[in-house]
């Protein structure tokens, strides 16, 4: 006979919240990145121009622009990809996802101040994500034996 211990623990819900918010801020991410490196250079010259800018003022904030661009579709890939062992209960990837979500987050919100509001949607999502995984209901999951 099996005892109540031998039984397998069942996902948190709190677990398969975080996953779903972290796929939603790394598709995000992703979109932002993509919204980055296409969005027309012309346009924002254009914009900018009009507003009394410098040709390397214009210069150096599209570098940055695309250089953040390609930084949020790479961080996007890597959120997208950790969640998944964490769903499963992996304790090192849940560490790790939760510092990335972290330092992501500050990284998205000084971001913010220049860009789109988007980005603070996606700063919430990871910093909410980052909170579910540690409540108590998900602590049992995380250090179940394996």
């Amino acid at each position: 006979m099996s005892s109540d211990t031998d039984a397998p623990i069942a996902m948190p819900r709190v677990v398969s919240v975080a996953y779903w918010l972290w796929l939603a801020s790394a598709v995000l991410l992703i979109v932002v990145c993509m919204v980055a490196l296409t969005l027309p250079a012309d346009q924002i010259r254009a914009s900018f121009t009009t507003g009394g800018a410098t040709d390397e003022e214009i210069d150096s904030f599209l570098s940055v622009f695309r250089g953040l661009g390609v930084i949020f579709g790479v961080v996007g890939l890597a959120v997208g990809l950790m969640s998944g062992p964490v769903r499963g209960g992996d304790r090192r990837f849940r560490r790790a996802l939760v510092a990335l979500s972290g330092a992501v987050a500050l990284l998205l919100t000084f971001a913010a101040l220049v860009f789109p509001f988007v980005l603070l949607v996606i700063t919430v999502t990871l910093v909410v994500a980052a909170v579910l995984v540690y409540r108590p209901s998900a602590r049992e999951w995380f250090f179940r034996e394996q």
